[in-house]
């Protein structure tokens, strides 16, 4: 039995990765921004370790920096130009800053998702919509395995024809190009006969008929409700947030940071075209519940792990 948030009701798991996703993508303010993007790799270095870092590194981070130089070259709106390109527009400060602000929003949403991967499995999801929309359900269920299992087919495939002579990296351009469509071939003709199976056994176990009932190894639990209750707590203050612009930010055509206020001091960088103003009290409370919609996962789990760990030091 998995334990932690991962174990959790596959309702209490997609609320909170719905929720996550709206709002990341929603606040475009620095602190949750840097907030989110923190979790979310912390998350998905817990789920995946070293494969998380691999991506991090490999993927995520390179993705990062490329929309950061996209938006930075070719977005030439903004007052505050930084440097001029050999085509005659300017590189401004707006530009450079809104493709990090894009990047980080970008990359934490993918990483999100990455962890949606690890956390709702199919069977979770299969639990959720089977008995809301059965044929629909089974054919997202079964398009969003057929990327792993498109792959480990064509490692199959391919090892077995280089068994008998027909690798697909060996002997002159013509030889592996008839070579690498015979992978092609074998793997979609495998497919499509994998695909009539299961077609014609879920059929025959009556899917999707009325009044059928399919098992199910997940049971509402307490722990689930709570989080589901606090997830939705979260989501109504982060709302309020949205109506209210307790998070304003714009970075065209000038950088403001924070909606204008009658209180505490705003500064003023006439240079950067910058203002910055005080965050108002429901903002704090905006970022205070973001930060713990972030984190709810992994406060999740280190409960778990203090309580494991407790229960191993009586043994």
């Amino acid at each position: 039995m998995e334990n932690g948030f991962k174990g959790y009701h596959p309702i209490s798991n997609l609320i909170f990765f719905l929720s996550i996703v709206v709002f990341g993508m929603l606040f475009k303010h620095p602190v949750t921004l840097v907030v989110c993007f923190i979790a979310a790799l912390c998350y998905y270095i817990r789920l995946c370790r070293r494969a998380a870092v691999k991506s991090f590194l490999t993927f995520i981070f390179p993705m990062l920096l490329f929309v950061l130089i996209i938006n930075g070259l070719f977005a030439h709106y903004g007052t505050t130009p930084l440097l001029t390109l050999p085509d005659g527009n300017k590189m401004t400060l707006e530009a450079v800053v809104y493709g990090f602000v894009l990047g980080v929003a970008t990359v934490s949403i993918i990483m999100w998702f990455f962890c949606y991967s690890e956390v709702v499995t199919t069977d979770k999801f299969m639990c959720v919509f089977g008995k809301i929309m059965p044929a629909g359900a089974l054919v997202i269920s079964m398009a969003l395995r057929f990327v792993p299992m498109y792959k480990n087919r064509l490692h199959t495939i391919a090892e077995a024809q280089k068994g008998i002579g027909r690798d697909y990296r060996q002997g002159n351009i013509i030889e592996r190009i008839r070579n690498g469509g015979k992978i092609i071939s074998i793997l979609i003709t495998w497919s499509l006969e994998n695909a009539v199976e299961t077609s014609d056994s879920m059929k025959a176990r009556g899917y999707g008929m009325k009044g059928r009932q399919s098992y199910s190894k997940f049971r509402m639990s307490k722990r689930d409700v709570v989080s589901i209750m606090i997830v939705l707590l979260l989501d109504v203050i982060l709302t309020i947030g949205c109506i209210k612009k307790s998070l304003y930010c714009i970075y065209n055509p000038y950088i403001v940071i924070n909606p204008s206020a009658d209180f505490g001091k705003t500064y003023f960088v006439n240079e950067l075209n910058l203002t910055l103003n005080p965050v108002s009290a429901f903002g704090i409370v905006t970022i205070i519940s973001f930060t713990l919609l972030c984190f709810l996962p992994l406060i999740i789990d280190l409960k778990e792990d203090i309580k494991w760990n407790r229960l191993k030091s009586k043994i």
